[in-house]
């Protein structure tokens, strides 16, 4: 929810008198901590009955069902937003206004929202320690039943870490103690969620628990690894001894791409679904484009993929851009593409930031004060006019709402993009390191720091952009291909893959953090053998031990090299005699040299600007590999708007899966236009995504033997004429179609 583009937070917001909250006249307010909010009469008018509520009136108990989401058997997807009123903002529980409350609801149902997410603000319930204001659950009741009589499911947010802009939402008794991993805090913070828990477990209108939003608080910048996994697993295990319903997440902000400390793989054991916020207009080292963007269209699948590889299912918990930033057609189209690229990566439920803007009083205070962005992230304008956005958030809640998820899960990757163990372990964990036994002179490692008291921890914040951003032009190049790509961590079955990438620096060996274990290679060659298809791209900072024998070549040296170009020398593929490859390469960074090959079995395909070889196909066993001695997907990940020109590193992708002999379920003939696909035994939806600026005559093909299709919309389906294994379609810039198979 914090959108700053500073990135960490300097300082905290100091609240208003907490005695202002306990003089406001209680309204409209029904009795305390009843578990199911207790029957209440409303000023709205009658809302239809739905299929979420029970016969009492009561919305369905939800549960996870495989990746989906269940209430009363049926899998549904959450479509909604994050709610922060536009009058009060943060204020809502002092500044009561139950009219104006109960009006957003009734709005928030015409828009078709499902599911919002909101703030608790922890000292409003718990303003002195171990003392909860009765006013705090009564007001939270009122919620409850407003959640039933409107069909909208409450996603709760327990405590409030950053929270619009540079504001952190304090408690007055911190002081100054750090509040992950403080043994007074977590005291506290244990017995705040505990008390929820206990008066909540059985509450049908709540749909999961969100431990906190966008871990660490920026209020801290000590938090390690270690600190955030005790502190995840502290607060489930409290949460767990009153209630057994509700699942649980931690509502993290691109804690995966920037590898923090509460990223997907230290939380998997305590939650049990992640979230993701994928901005990608504030990590412009990782997203250098403009909002519309090739690249920026694909964050969300990017981050999906990326932590559901960890093992979990991964909803899209907030998303969005400011109207004060950003034309607000350009951000429906911005959130179209990335809401059903995310769908058909698998994404189990999609929250806007946010319902509505900010009014014209909040420009006055903080945080809006010093944040004019946050003040224009709505669906709606502060007096209620809908942007763009509300009416493509409705049509695809429309549209995800007719989709039968009985038995469909997200198809399985054809491609592994590695995740390196040192990447994904928690920090300090030795269990690799192949060790017997008591050892008489302890392992300490020079680069991993922290060894002595006191040592600081070194800044990985730069090798690790290295490592995603190439990861995210793997992930492109692989869906332009028609392949669909996963994150296998190290460790984990990646062998079932028919295809692994690793892209440079994958290959390295300086930093430990980016590249394999050196063992990796003994596998890799195991599986390759086997039948596996491995491609590698490499750099001058590469080193492989018997690389010969797996890619037909060795290393010699290593070249700079400033402006780049690939030759293909023999047909391979669809690719063609002639065909160039052009890049752009920083001589002064050695992480963009070349690697210079000795080719030693292989047979090269194309060659560089000075002749010397540059790709290099080979054979082994029942096997193949791809060799690049050039960086190509470091080389995009740095050039600003890379995928909005004439790119076409795609093409051997394409060709490398061609060689692999892998048939995708489902492909497109335009590298701009994705298609991928939910699958059960003999049928499924396949989700197609414009991901260019430009119209695009699409035909989707399969591999499958088709007997029908039809196009899911808003208002219904259509049957789709099939000309053999495909057919065709029209899509404008950024636009999405979903269609069902059989």
């Amino acid at each position: 929810m914090s959108k700053s583009e500073g990135g960490k937070r300097d300082g905290t917001f100091k609240r208003r008198d907490m005695l202002k909250a306990f003089a406001v006249a209680p309204a409209a307010l029904i009795p305390l901590g009843t578990g199911v909010a207790a029957e209440q009469k409303t000023s709205g008018t009658a809302v239809a009955p739905s299929a979420f509520q029970q016969k009492d009136g009561h919305l369905l108990p939800v549960r996870l069902d495989g990746n989906y989401f269940s209430r009363g058997g049926h899998r549904f997807i959450p479509v909604g937003a994050n709610w922060v009123p536009a009058k009060a903002a943060m204020e809502w529980p002092y500044e009561w206004d139950p009219k104006s409350i109960e009006a957003d609801f009734a709005r928030m149902r015409e828009l078709g929202i499902n599911t919002i997410r909101l703030d608790l603000v922890w000292a409003w319930f718990e303003p002195r320690p171990d003392d909860f204001n009765p006013e705090a659950f009564r007001r939270f009741d009122f919620l409850i039943s407003l959640a039933h009589r409107y069909h909208i499911y409450l996603h709760p947010i327990l405590l409030v870490g950053g929270e619009v802009g540079e504001a952190y939402w304090d408690v007055s008794y911190r002081n100054g103690r750090d509040p992950q991993s403080d043994p007074y805090m977590l005291r506290l913070e244990t017995g705040f969620a505990a008390e929820f828990a206990r008066r909540y477990g059985n509450e049908t209108a709540i749909l999961a628990w969100d431990l906190t939003d966008e871990p660490p608080f920026w209020i801290t910048d000590q938090t390690t690894d270690s600190m955030a996994i005790n502190w995840t697993r502290l607060l489930a295990g409290a949460i767990r001894r009153h209630d057994s319903l509700h699942p649980l997440v931690v509502g993290t902000s691109m804690q995966d791409v920037g590898r923090g400390p509460f990223r997907p793989d230290n939380l998997r054991d305590d939650v049990d679904f992640f979230s993701v916020h994928p901005y990608s207009i504030y990590a412009p080292g990782l997203f250098p484009d403009p909002m519309l963007s090739v690249r920026g269209s694909y964050c969300a699948a990017f981050e999906t993929v990326l932590s559901g590889s960890a093992g979990r299912p991964v909803m899209v918990q907030e998303i969005g851009a400011s109207s004060a930033q950003y034309d607000p057609e350009s951000i429906a189209r911005y959130l179209r593409a990335n809401l059903y690229s995310a769908l058909g990566a698998g994404a189990n439920g999609f929250l806007i930031w946010c319902y509505t803007d900010a009014a014209p009083r909040q420009f006055h205070m903080v945080p809006y004060l010093r944040s004019p962005h946050e003040t224009q992230f709505g669906l709606t304008t502060w007096d209620g006019k809908l942007r763009p956005a509300a009416k493509m958030l409705e049509d695809f809640e429309k549209t995800v709402g007719r989709l039968d998820l009985a038995g469909i899960a997200p198809a399985p990757a054809e491609a592994g993009i590695i995740v390196p163990n040192e990447w994904s372990k928690p920090y300090g964990d030795d269990s690799r390191f192949g060790l017997r036994g008591p050892e008489i002179v302890p392992y300490t490692s020079t680069d991993e720091g922290g060894s002595v008291a006191g040592q600081k921890l070194p800044d990985f914040s730069e090798d690790n952009l290295w490592l995603t951003g190439s990861w995210l032009s793997s992930f492109i190049l692989a869906r332009q291909a028609g392949l669909k790509a996963g994150f296998p961590r190290e460790y984990s079955d990646w062998q079932n893959y028919p295809v692994l990438l690793l892209p440079s620096p994958l290959t390295g060996t300086n930093r430990f953090l980016v590249h394999v274990h050196t063992d990796f290679w003994e596998k890799a060659r195991e599986y390759v053998e086997n039948g596996g298809v491995l491609y590698a791209s490499l750099c001058g900072d590469t080193a492989i031990p018997e690389m010969e024998s797996l890619f037909g070549a060795r290393l010699m040296d290593h070249a700079p090299v400033n402006n780049v170009q690939l030759k293909v020398v023999n047909t391979w593929g669809s690719l063609n005699r002639g065909d160039v490859f052009d890049y752009s390469a920083s001589a002064g960074n050695s992480r963009h040299w070349a690697a210079t090959l000795s080719v030693r079995g292989g047979t090269v395909i194309a060659v560089d600007q000075d002749g010397r070889p540059a790709l290099v196909a080979n054979r082994l066993g029942k096997g193949k590999t791809l060799l690049c001695a050039y960086p190509v997907e470091s080389y995009l990940a740095s050039l600003p708007a890379a995928f909005e020109k004439a790119e076409n590193t795609w093409r051997v992708y394409q060709a490398f899966r061609e060689w692999a002999g892998v048939s995708p379920r489902f492909w497109t003939n335009q590298p701009s236009a994705e298609a991928v696909s939910l699958d059960a035994q003999d049928h499924g939806y396949v989700v197609v995504v414009n991901h260019s600026s430009k119209p695009q005559p699409v035909v989707v093909n399969s591999t499958l033997h088709l007997k029908s299709i039809r196009r899911i919309m808003p208002d219904g389906e259509r049957p789709i004429s099939l000309n053999g294994p495909q057919w065709h379609l029209d899509l404008q810039p950024y636009d999405a179609a979903v269609f069902g198979w059989k």
